[in-house]
């Protein structure tokens, strides 16, 4: 129900525009009278370049005449448009119908898109504001890490929607870069910093790259070591995390600002701080010291995504262990390991003396971070941890694991919000209640036939408007296998499952995509709204 004036002289304002002919003033006066309804304005509309069309029928009411004395405008503008720099001199104009039927073409990003409808006789302008958010086949998805004759080899699986996807394998085929063995993805989200505020880190026997954000690809040009002021022959990166955005009031009712770190940890152990905040921030010298005292990091790193401490938002530390056993955090602003500390119930002390992690998993649950350590003795022990706002952490969960089959497990996860913890053997899935540790350990996945190579939650952080279907995969179990004996470039299987909160009822498989490559590892590649 909005109209904006074009074309006649206003004395008032001192201004005459055109509907039809602007191209880059988009402060439109808005006047509640026309009623413009059938466009989505709620939330953007999600469409992949190249496969969808966008189709949209408004019904407009109230107007005078017939739709034939009226012209009609389609508007769709880059987010990253500059009218400073050029901006005002290109047409976004993409359709001139009553109603939009557009296959899409348009580069990936975010666009800010008008409907606008023109009285021919007396040149008045009704305008309706929306949001389109347009990815490739490469620019968001489920990156799946395969392995081929010894290199790396990449598919991706885009949700097209709840029950639709769409799968494109090897798309690294016609890339002339050596990497070796694949060894793992990792994934950050840095609002506001370097390159759109998300980075994906691809690990291989090589060495570390950053994936191009629109086209997946890799090279010497995104080479990781690029980021280091000296910079290394190689850099073997194997956990990476970033601080969220913080801000909080001082004593002076001044905003404060600390700085954002990006924090990696290497294959020796070794722990590199960037300060992501300060314009060309690169990576120094390791910073894995404690009261002058050198540790080795876990090639680990906890982060508390989406959460909020009180008055502020993020402030929460990166949190890292010690191979000699010592929980330790960097907290936001300090830019140095420390022990960490606890407030609140202690169930566990920081230092935990000959335990091996072999788990730290983030989630989007209010700063909680679980973590798995192994003993001399073979047995594992589980913890979780919020992390708080300035490094007031707290203890949720802590306790010995038992169930079936413990000796044989390869691989670990813990859903989000159930507090259950979920281990695998070759072929099966158990389940372990934290809440209630006497529960007996549950079966609840069998693939006779095949290797689990992926166990894993993947939480999205992007901090963008989801649907609901979206926003539950992050509670939703990622297995991924390979079929024992069949070819490498097609044995691979990856699922999804979600669970419900009552303890004997079985997982809803979600998803299942068969003919993937020889898997490795599995995560999503989101995108900015």
């Amino acid at each position: 129900m909005k109209y904006v004036i074009y074309g006649l002289l206003v004395t008032l304002l001192g201004f005459v525009s055109s509907c039809a002919d602007d191209k880059g003033n988009y402060d439109y006066q808005v006047i509640n009278e026309l009623d413009i309804t059938g466009i989505e304005t709620g939330i953007a509309y999600r469409k992949i370049a190249y496969v969808d069309t966008l189709k949209i029928s408004p019904e407009v009411k109230n107007l005078v005449g017939t739709e034939g004395d009226y012209t009609y405008e389609w508007k769709f503008i880059p987010s990253n448009a500059d009218k400073d720099k050029g901006a005002d001199s290109v047409n976004y104009v993409v359709a001139t119908t009553k109603d939009l039927n557009l296959p899409v073409t348009l580069k990936a990003g975010s666009y800010t898109c008008f409907y606008n409808v023109e009285d021919k006789e007396t040149e008045i302008c009704w305008s309706q504001k929306f949001y389109l958010q347009v990815t490739s086949l490469t620019s968001e998805g489920w990156m799946v890490l395969c392995e081929k004759d010894g290199q790396s080899r990449m598919d991706m699986v885009v949700n097209v929607d709840a029950s639709t996807d769409i799968i494109s394998r090897d798309i690294w085929s016609e890339s002339d870069l050596v990497t070796g063995r694949p060894i793992k993805m990792m994934y950050n989200f840095m609002p506001g910093t370097m390159g759109g505020g998300v980075i994906n880190l691809f690990a291989c026997e090589n060495g570390t790259y950053r994936l191009d954000p629109v086209d997946m690809h890799v090279g010497e040009d995104n080479n990781i070591r690029w980021n280091f002021g000296a910079q290394p022959e190689h850099m073997y990166v194997r956990a990476s995390e970033a601080m969220l955005y913080f801000s909080y009031k001082s004593e002076s009712g001044k905003w404060v600002y600390p700085p954002l770190y990006w924090i990696i940890v290497d294959e020796k152990g070794d722990v590199y701080s960037n300060t992501v905040s300060t314009n060309g921030g690169l990576f120094d010298f390791p910073i894995n010291e404690i009261d002058g005292v050198k540790f080795e990091a876990a090639p680990f790193l906890g982060n508390a995504y989406r959460y909020q401490g009180q008055g502020n938002m993020g402030g929460t530390s990166i949190m890292l262990y010690d191979k000699a056993g010592r929980f330790v955090e960097i907290r936001t602003g300090a830019g140095r390991p420390t022990v960490m500390k606890f407030k609140g119930d202690i169930l566990f002390p920081a230092e935990q003396e000959g335990k091996e992690m072999v788990l730290l998993q983030s989630t989007v649950n209010n700063g909680l971070t679980y973590a798995v350590l192994k003993d001399g003795a073979g047995d594992y022990y589980y913890y979780g941890i919020i992390l708080g706002t300035e490094g007031a952490n707290t203890q949720k969960y802590y306790g010995k694991l038992s169930g079936t089959d413990l000796d044989k497990a390869t691989l670990f996860a813990c859903h989000p919000i159930l507090g259950v913890l979920f281990y695998a053997t070759k072929d099966r899935i158990y389940k372990f209640d934290m809440k209630n540790p006497s529960q007996p350990v549950k079966e609840v996945c069998h693939f006779p036939g095949e290797t689990i190579k992926v166990l894993k939650f993947n939480p999205f952080t992007a901090m963008r408007q989801y649907q609901a279907w979206e926003e539950l995969r992050s509670e939703h179990l990622v297995v991924g296998t390979t079929m024992d004996g069949a070819d490498k470039g097609t044995c691979g299987v990856m699922r999804t499952y979600e669970f419900e909160p009552q303890w004997d009822k079985a997982p809803v498989k979600k998803k299942e995509h068969k003919g993937l490559g020889n898997i490795i590892d599995i995560a999503y590649k989101e995108v900015l709204l």
